[in-house]
């Protein structure tokens, strides 16, 4: 393998145009809340305030694959939705079998991601241009950098909860906000394993979900980062 000058890499040096070399990866449904959790949209399209912070400091916007659309069944997470209103059905007193088998399948997918979102972090790195961090949901059970979602207790409350009565509010104050609880979420976790294994690192920021259902407005490039990607010792990943 050469250790010389990347051919590619001189030319796009001396073609210098006005991009920045500066990108951060932005959650999927951040830039596009059409991937949302049913009842947990704020927004028709993106979190405006966010692309024009990231836009107004001069960043690449690079949006992350949504990880819950491509393991849990497509926009509406159709293999979550199995146990919705299931007590007193045949799917209840499974339900703790059926979790354990649907967060082996999450965390198979995820890993896979990961190693595709490193290999792209990766690849802008190779070009010269730095990537300055990625900006994941509070609560998420998938995103989350420092609050994620007890999954169990989520559950609990989607099963028990008759249809008719599971509206937005029962939703998202119930289901997601009360059932939060301190950790990362699943992709995080395994992005984290990954960067680790490479020996890369990137800062991670939160964007708050319960203040964007109660109407605020945030930044996410005010402040220290509340933990880095990638820190720690190497990991050895099987598979």
């Amino acid at each position: 393998m050469s250790n010389g000058p990347d051919p590619a890499r001189l030319l796009l040096d001396q073609l210098r145009d006005s991009r920045g070399r500066r990108v951060v990866l932005v959650s999927h449904c951040l830039l596009n809340e059409n991937t949302r959790y049913a009842g947990g949209a704020t927004r028709p399209g993106a979190v405006v305030e966010i692309v024009n912070e990231l836009m107004t400091a001069g960043y690449g916007v690079h949006q992350l694959p949504c990880p819950e659309r491509l393991a849990w069944g497509g926009v509406l997470k159709r293999r979550s939705l199995l146990l919705y209103h299931s007590k007193g059905g045949p799917w209840y007193p499974l339900r703790g079998v059926l979790l354990t088998a649907f967060v082996w399948w999450t965390k198979a997918v995820y890993k896979r991601l990961a190693r595709q979102v490193a290999r792209e972090v990766a690849d802008y790195q190779r070009a010269g241009v730095a990537v300055d961090g990625i900006v994941g949901i509070g609560a998420s059970p998938s995103c989350g950098v420092t609050t994620t979602l007890d999954l169990s207790a989520s559950l609990e409350v989607v099963a028990t909860c008759p249809a008719a009565a599971l509206t937005r509010e029962v939703m998202n104050e119930k289901a997601v906000l009360g059932c939060r609880r301190a950790g990362e979420g699943l992709f995080i976790r395994a992005l984290d394993r990954e960067l680790r294994h490479r020996g890369m690192a990137l800062p991670a920021m939160e964007h708050d979900l319960a203040a964007e259902l109660r109407g605020e407005q945030q930044t996410v490039l005010a402040g220290t980062p509340p933990r880095t990607l990638g820190a720690g010792p190497p990991v050895e990943l099987g598979g």
